[in-house]
């Protein structure tokens, strides 16, 4: 009797095998907690093995106090591997062991900064045909703060990859224009719904309370916020800046009490736990982000989580977030009239929390991570229209 043939069928996986590589919790500031969030949303939906840092930064270079967050000290995020040490290339080649190992559809790697660029190079050397599989998630195609050597860096670690997903248009078209070739998908940076509810009712000490939160950088422009603030002298507001300063706190200090500004002015500087940052957020009645330059921010996203209406300027992708007139104002940049003039309205806007119902389904998580598994979007970036368009 003759042997049937045995026809050889290709393995077809139940779920994609995804690799995540970057900072997370109890790592602090903003691209940890996105990439925690980003963890937690692929990890239901894919074969997932994510790989955080055991050092991220010496402490001779970070700027802050610490690189952890003191709300999550003795953290240790579930499913993931804490392996990875920017200054221990060992650690470097042991990860690329184990992402091969993995056999990946699909590798993400954040990037956000040039001080990433050697690590991260070298890593996605070590990967061999498996680097093919690489996806950069784009916070900045470049440094805030560029310089001709932090491009030339940036460059020798994106051209490595042929896929990127950014959170702009606006960061679309400077990738497109580094990388004309380059397969991009623009997706909005999603909410960060984990922050809780206040715990605290704050004291209000105006009828309008307004918000500058984050990290203080010069390119975010908080002396132009507080020369605005000195042009409504005969309003009854009160400015909270909420945030570490990584330069400037004595430049600050020294503009408010050059412009008498003292009793109308909170300096909380210093990182705060989420549940404090429930407690500004849920105070204010506008958060102000009057950015001279920016590529994104998770500070709208987080400002729309408790409901709260923004003033932005007209600077990268800050104006795509904002519905005019309903979750916020958009004003031209390096003006103090026009921010003055927007915080002088803002009260005007009347915002009701279901204004924010649309932004809030449009930047969950759940769909974020799923554009990247898909590796498609609501929109994708075509560099024939110079625009996004619907996918």
């Amino acid at each position: 009797m003759a042997r049937e043939a045995v026809v050889s069928q290709p393995v077809v996986r139940k779920n994609k095998r995804v690799v995540l590589v970057g900072p997370i919790l109890p790592f602090r500031g903003g691209i940890a907690q996105h990439t925690t969030m980003l963890h937690r949303a692929l990890r239901p939906r894919v074969d997932l093995l994510t790989l955080s840092y055991t050092r991220q930064y010496p402490a001779a270079l970070f700027p802050g106090a610490s690189d952890r967050d003191p709300g999550y000290l003795g953290h240790v995020e579930p499913g993931v591997d804490y392996v990875l040490d920017s200054l221990n290339p060992a650690s470097w080649w042991q990860s690329a062991r184990r992402i091969a190992a993995h056999d990946p559809d699909l590798i993400i790697i954040p990037w956000w900064t040039v001080y990433w660029a050697v690590c991260y190079r070298s890593l996605i050397a070590m990967l061999g045909s498996h680097k093919h599989s690489l996806l950069l998630l784009c916070h900045n195609v470049f440094d805030h703060e560029e310089s001709l050597l932090k491009t030339m860096l940036a460059r020798s670690v994106l051209r490595r990859s042929g896929r990127f997903l950014v959170h702009t248009h606006a960061e679309a078209d400077r990738l497109k224009a580094a990388m004309p070739k380059a397969d991009v998908v623009v997706k909005a940076h999603p909410i960060y719904d984990h922050f809780p509810a206040s715990t605290e009712v704050l004291p209000r000490r105006a009828r309008t309370e307004l918000l500058f939160f984050g990290f203080v950088r010069p390119y975010k422009g908080l002396d132009l916020l507080l020369d605005a603030l000195k042009l409504l002298s005969c309003e009854d507001l009160f400015l909270s800046i909420v945030g570490e300063f990584w330069q400037g706190l004595d430049e600050t200090r020294r503009q408010v009490a050059r412009l008498g500004l003292q009793h109308r002015v909170e300096i909380v500087a210093n990182y705060v736990t989420e549940e404090q940052a429930s407690n500004f957020f849920q105070r204010a009645d506008c958060v102000v982000l009057p950015y001279r330059s920016a590529t994104g921010t998770g500070v709208i996203p987080l400002a729309y989580h408790y409901n709260k209406p923004v003033i932005v300027t007209r600077v990268g992708g800050l104006p795509n977030l904002v519905s005019e007139g309903k979750t916020g104002l958009v004003v031209e940049p390096d003006s103090p009239v026009a921010l003055a003039d927007a915080i002088r309205h803002c009260h005007e806007l009347g915002v009701k929390p279901e204004d924010f119902t649309a932004q809030k389904m449009a930047m969950s998580w759940g769909a974020y991570a799923q554009a990247l598994i898909d590796g498609r979007a609501e929109e994708v970036y075509d560099d024939k229209l110079e625009s996004c368009k619907s996918g």
